[in-house]
């Protein structure tokens, strides 16, 4: 009979472990393409759980953080999260409601919109864009005589943004030869030519292959530092200080996935409602070109959003505007949304540099 009471006592317990959605909260902003965040608590910490959104069974977890790659229309959406372990199978299942809310963009144009919110641009353009790129056309671009390494449709896009946002401090990660640099200082120029005062802050690990001209461009800063680094961090905190205004930044440095996770988590916090983020080369591992190139640019910004999803907001007309751009999924602003950041990387290995 003791043995029977101490079972029944341990069925109880296991039966009253608490099981909790925390999130998706109950309204969550539209993104196209990024993963469902799952957070979940549990008082019992090797339960491992089946989620189902909308009665359909997408995967199992053990974790208390969870990215599901499902992509949501706006509307009223149903997730539920049973417990599978043997320990805590008997635990019931726990459901929440949430919305995606639509989107503030508003609808795209036909030709490029598929549901009127998320882009379905014809596959032709994923050809083309695939010869570009394999056939090196982009290693042979040049500004001023110097590798800018860009395709010339983003950099049209990029100076219209430049003229319209007007920032006062543009902060680009990855110099390399300096020719995006260069283009970015001649933009600038013009957009500032009423003598309002400016700066350029290029960042890369090393200056070695950087072309003379950078360094006698004026408004030109050049930082020998990791892109994701205290340095770099603080020098961006101290220039918004002192050039009160837009931010505009571009982050082109190292293209793995961690690297541009860590970017992002270094500046995209010291932006400001309004300010431009420019994500480059998010076409790599098969978005359209070189699949199989390992986690990519692309995959950092969708989890980065996943995390923080209304921090940041897509400009989906400006990605699309030209046909194809190395940046898919790449052409954020900033929102007005103040509330709690959420780092998907806890270490960053240049943290006291």
């Amino acid at each position: 009979q003791e043995s029977l009471r101490l079972c029944l006592i341990v069925l109880f317990a296991l039966q009253c472990q608490s099981l909790e959605i925390l999130y998706p909260e109950e309204s969550i902003p539209f993104h196209d393409n990024v993963p469902l965040l799952l957070k979940i608590h549990q008082d019992y910490e090797s339960q491992c759980v089946s989620v189902t959104v909308d009665n359909r069974y997408l995967l199992a977890t053990c974790e208390a953080v969870t990215l599901i790659e499902t992509s949501l229309l706006p509307g009223t959406h149903m997730i539920d999260v049973m417990p599978t372990n043997s320990a805590s199978g008997s635990g019931a299942n726990v459901q929440k409601s949430f919305v995606v809310e639509n989107p503030t963009y508003g609808p795209l144009p036909p030709h490029i919109s598929k549901d009127g919110v998320r882009l379905n641009l014809p596959p032709y353009v994923d050809d083309y864009h695939t010869f570009w790129y394999h056939s090196n056309i982009w290693t042979n671009t040049f500004w001023k005589g110097v590798h800018a390494e860009k395709s010339p449709m983003d950099l049209w896009n990029y100076q219209e943004i430049l003229f319209n946002l007007r920032p006062t401090v543009v902060v680009e990660f990855g110099t390399r030869f300096g020719g995006g640099t260069l283009y970015f200082a001649d933009v600038m120029k013009s957009v500032h030519k009423d003598g309002a005062d400016y700066r350029i802050l290029t960042v890369d690990i090393t200056d070695i292959s950087i072309d003379p001209q950078v360094f006698e461009e004026p408004n030109v800063e050049v930082l020998t530092a990791p892109s994701a680094s205290s340095t770099t961090f603080r020098r961006i905190k101290e220039l918004r200080a002192t050039l009160p205004g837009p931010l505009f930044v571009i982050l082109d440095a190292d293209h793995g996935k961690d690297n541009v996770t860590l970017e992002l988590q270094t500046v995209v916090p010291l932006m400001e409602a309004g300010d431009y983020l420019i994500v480059e080369d998010s076409n790599l591992d098969g978005h359209p070109v070189y699949p199989g190139w390992g986690p990519s640019p692309y995959d950092a910004i969708v989890e980065f959003v996943a995390y923080n999803r209304r921090h940041l907001a897509r400009d989906p007309h400006r990605e699309a505007k030209f046909g194809f751009t190395q940046s898919p999924m790449g052409f954020w602003t900033r929102t007005e949304w103040d509330g709690p950041w959420h780092i998907p990387l806890s270490e960053n290995p240049y943290a006291l540099l």
